[in-house]
């Protein structure tokens, strides 16, 4: 256990309250993997986990739900009260929340078995719904009935598809049929909840498996008209793997989504390039239009998807730092003001030198340039 987790259940314990570590940091521990995230569920009230933690900051930021956040080193541990929740009127969010003492009906109201299993080092785990079987299976099952579970909040749709393709797991038979039938109610959700989710599942390990078998579930708040079954072949990259799934509607997808800028320009980027030329002057050519970085993005996608540049060549030549834009000339704009040229003259004219040192016409080199530069003067 991360020994600050450990910490703060013992204080909980010491005070006379029960404590566990629960959810994703548990199953992660159960499976042998790193975790960075663990909550914290107590029989302490909030107010009363406050005098607990007196000497420590706490914030109170989710204290409505039961939740304070207690800081210990810079790092925010959630601790949570035991808590059963009723109606979801938004398909989203609990209308009323009661604390209650006992960790068996918190678990009650969790999402998956395989999130619903609860540690603590003096009472080992509580597991009351085959969380550690399914994990042994390698399942994905609702805590319960999966209708229900779902209809009290639709965004557990997507969550069990994301957990299927980043744990690499199988959703069980009836979750299943419930996400294909209650796929619909995604569309309450918020969009930035629903990208935060479709962007791990889409990284995941499992990601194909699950948009192979998956896609109608997605079909409900993204337009898929790319080739999902490429998806995978896409190195671990949100834009690329986005384009892949989206095709054409990826702008559309992302301006949904709320995605941020960066991604949205390198998915525009992808759907509009063209074919990687396969003469080695045309691609220095096609390298140069786009700039190094945007370049890279270009070429590693359209190899992945399209198996173009088949032989590297686009890619030895982005690596070997040729000159293939303005700022590689061993001639700079200083120095053809020093020759009289003024304004827009001397961008056009560095263009024109770039091309013939791509073109293999003119060395990069300081002296041929300024004796081409003379030439085109004259011919001038």
């Amino acid at each position: 256990m991360d020994k600050n987790a450990k910490f703060i259940i013992e204080m909980l314990n010491n005070h006379g309250f029960e404590a566990y570590a629960v959810g994703g940091a548990v199953r992660d521990m159960i499976m042998d993997r790193m975790s960075d995230d663990w909550d914290i569920t107590t029989s302490a009230l909030p107010h009363e986990t406050k005098t607990v933690f007196s000497d420590y900051p706490v914030l109170e930021t989710g204290v409505k739900h039961g939740t304070v956040g207690v800081v210990i080193d810079r790092t925010v541990y959630e601790v949570t009260t035991y808590r059963t929740e009723q109606g979801y009127a938004d398909s989203r969010h609990p209308d009323s929340v009661t604390f209650v003492r006992d960790i068996e009906s918190d678990l009650a109201r969790r999402d998956f078995t395989v999130n619903a299993i609860a540690y603590s080092d003096e009472n080992g785990f509580v597991d009351l719904y085959g969380g550690m079987e399914d994990i042994k299976s390698k399942r994905i099952k609702t805590v319960g009935n999966p209708f229900e579970r779902f209809s009290e909040d639709a965004l557990r749709i997507l969550r069990a598809l994301r957990f299927a393709s980043v744990l690499g797991f199988e959703i069980e038979e009836n979750t299943a049929n419930a996400a294909f039938q209650l796929a619909h109610t995604l569309k309450k959700v918020s969009p930035e909840r629903i990208y935060v989710e479709l962007k791990k599942l889409l990284l995941g390990i499992n990601a194909q498996n699950v948009i192979d078998k998956y896609k109608d579930v997605l079909s409900a708040v993204i337009k898929i008209n790319g080739n999902p079954e490429l998806v995978s072949q896409m190195p671990d990259e949100i834009a690329m793997r986005l384009t892949c799934l989206c095709g054409e509607y990826v702008t559309e997808a992302l301006g949904f989504l709320k995605a941020d800028n960066y991604v949205k320009h390198i998915c525009s980027l992808l759907i509009n390039s063209s074919r990687i030329p396969e003469d080695r002057t045309e691609i220095k050519k096609y390298i140069s239009k786009l700039g190094r970085v945007d370049a890279l993005s270009v070429v590693t996608y359209r190899r992945s998807r399209y198996g173009e540049d088949k032989n590297g060549v686009a890619e030895q030549i982005l690596m070997s730092y040729e000159c293939l834009f303005v700022q590689d000339l061993e001639i700079k704009g200083n120095d053809l003001l020093e020759l009289g040229f003024k304004g827009k003259s001397i961008g056009l004219l560095l263009d024109k030198l770039l091309l013939s040192v791509i073109e293999g016409k003119i060395e990069n080199k300081k002296e041929s340039l300024l004796a081409a530069v003379k030439n085109i003067d004259n011919r001038q």
